[in-house]
């Protein structure tokens, strides 16, 4: 055999090199893959169903509330209140211009004096007539005729007897007063401004009965544990009042056709402060756990919000295969809960996911690099 030349050994060096390389590079992959496995963190999706409590976010409100508006139009010439002022029933809030309502009050009342005087005028006729009459001097027909002008004036009396009423209560309609003791919210008006029938004057509310508001899901509402008490929290609140009791928890028979969810209202104990209608609530419902393992393989999952990836309209979370490398899977989200979040469909009770997505989807590369070395 002919041995080989020099310059014909060196593409196979070249080739015999490039092959050790890739092995090499594969090896390193691998071991790297190995390496940030065993150091990825993971979660365990855990089933919502057999939680004892559902987290959910509400707002605080007063159970007594109203909005003041106008009966009649007018000018805005007395304005005695603020927002946040403090008021009694029955104390002035502001009056609208009256006089024209005045002046229509005063003009029923006068038409009512002469009708009255008509009326008066009419008794003492009929009381005339009916001596003529039973003397002979009349015929009985003139007897009716005062009778029915008798009838007539007393019904004109009592017609501007009600005209006359009606005037003073729309000129009382120019007064607005408070309907109880309360707080005000807020005034959308001023003084100068026209007030129109059912615009919106002034807010206000009983600052010593408050609840907590609620909107929850209907299948979630069916598995409430009413007889356990709610925990709420109040972030913007101080003090005790960050953490107020719940005197009473009441569910509203009606379920929204949009939403389909359910208003569960939690009364707080009376007078209770530092709280205002508005703030912001987060609570924690009590829930029946679930009977059977039927019911909680029906169920939604938990998994903490870290471990869920976005990728455009795209939500998913890395699961682990169990052969060391990770799986991007879509799901479905729910309500959040705290720092985890409901998955709807993707996903079942038991599976691991990373709590890192980054690194599970580096690892999951490093693991089909490898498997392309190979």
């Amino acid at each position: 055999m002919k041995p080989m030349l020099a310059q014909e050994r060196r593409p196979l060096l070249r080739i015999a090199l490039l092959v050790g390389t890739a092995a090499l590079t594969g090896l390193t992959a691998v071991a790297t893959h190995a390496q940030q496995r065993d150091a990825l963190p993971t979660a365990q999706a855990r089933s919502l169903e057999a939680g004892a409590s559902y987290l959910a976010d509400g707002q605080v409100e007063a159970v007594r509330q109203t909005t003041i508006a106008s009966q009649v139009s007018g000018q805005v010439v007395v304005l005695t209140v603020k927002a946040g002022d403090a008021v009694k029933a029955g104390q002035l809030l502001l009056r609208i211009d009256a006089r024209a309502a005045e002046q229509n009050q005063a003009a029923s009342a006068a038409q009512l004096a002469a009708a009255r005087a008509q009326l008066t005028v009419a008794d003492r006729e009929l009381d005339r007539t009916r001596q003529l009459v039973a003397q002979k001097f009349l015929s009985p027909s003139t007897l009716d005729r005062a009778e029915a002008t008798q009838r007539a004036a007393a019904e004109s009396v009592k017609a501007l007897q009600a005209q006359t009423a009606g005037a003073a209560t729309q000129t009382g309609w120019h007064t607005i007063v408070a309907p109880f003791d309360a707080i005000i919210s807020s005034v959308s008006t001023e003084l100068g401004d026209t007030a129109l029938p059912g615009k919106p004057l002034m807010q206000l509310h009983d600052p010593s009965a408050l609840r907590i508001a609620v909107n929850l899901p209907a299948g979630v509402v069916a598995r409430l544990d009413t007889a356990s008490g709610a925990v709420v929290d109040v972030p913007d609140a101080a003090g005790a009042a960050r953490r107020p009791q719940v005197a009473r928890m009441t569910l509203v028979a009606a379920v929204d056709p949009v939403s389909h969810t359910q208003l569960v209202r939690l009364d707080l104990p009376r007078g209770a402060s530092g709280l205002t209608p508005g703030l912001f609530a987060r609570v924690r419902m009590p829930l029946v756990a679930a009977r059977d393992a039927a019911a909680v393989a029906a169920g939604r999952v938990l998994v903490p919000v870290a471990a869920v990836v976005s990728r455009g309209d795209l939500r998913g979370v890395y699961v682990a295969d169990g052969q060391g490398s990770y799986l991007l899977r879509q799901v479905r989200l729910g309500r959040s809960h705290g720092d985890e979040i409901e998955i709807l469909s993707g996903l079942a009770e038991g599976e691991r996911v990373a709590l890192d997505p980054v690194a599970a989807a580096r690892v999951a590369g490093l693991v089909a690099g490898a498997g392309g070395a190979k």
